[in-house]
């Protein structure tokens, strides 16, 4: 691992933690992170590896940041999602660079999976959740009409798989690696 890879795990690992804080008491992750995350990890990535190609240098971080981003995109247009996680994931993937990403997105997908399964048994709403999805087929259907009740919608602060997920993918990288 070289000395500006290690910078940039160390950036985000500081980057994911904050996050995680400011995403389970504030339901936010700030743009004062992400933004100055992506900067600094484009920037590195063209000042050491250049322009590069797919796998290395700023081409790498591009294309990783705005592909892992785009996985979220749909959420965040349905308002499902918020843009701080779309932004967050950005960040991962300019850091990450390929091939790294892909195991980031599986691995982010999967704790979150995790999560919100926890999070709906933790809140006694599993019920509630299935009845809920029942009902908004329901309404595309035109079974029922869009004023209909959809029921209690539940948060889950995503800002934390998105930070178990890719530490996991940094540790499988490294394992992979070295």
């Amino acid at each position: 691992m070289t000395p500006a890879q290690l910078a940039l795990w160390t950036i985000l690992g500081v980057a994911l933690v904050i996050s995680v804080v400011t995403d389970v008491l504030r339901r936010r992750i700030l743009d004062v992170v992400t933004y100055p995350l992506l900067v600094v990890a484009l920037g590195t990535r063209l000042a050491t590896e250049g322009w590069g190609g797919l796998e290395q240098g700023l081409v790498s971080g591009a294309v990783s940041g705005l592909g892992l981003s785009l996985v979220l995109l749909p959420g965040a247009l349905r308002g499902r999602m918020g843009w701080g996680d779309v932004k967050l994931m950005a960040g991962v993937g300019a850091v990450l660079g390929f091939p790294a990403v892909l195991a980031a997105a599986a691995f982010i997908s999967l704790v979150g999976a995790l999560q919100a399964t926890v999070t709906l048994l933790w809140h006694g709403a599993v019920w509630d959740t299935l009845a809920a999805v029942g009902r908004r087929w329901a309404v595309r259907a035109r079974l029922l009409r869009e004023d209909a009740d959809i029921g209690p919608r539940h948060s889950i602060p995503y800002g934390v798989a998105i930070a178990l997920g890719t530490f996991w993918a940094m540790w499988w990288q490294h394992k992979t690696l070295g």
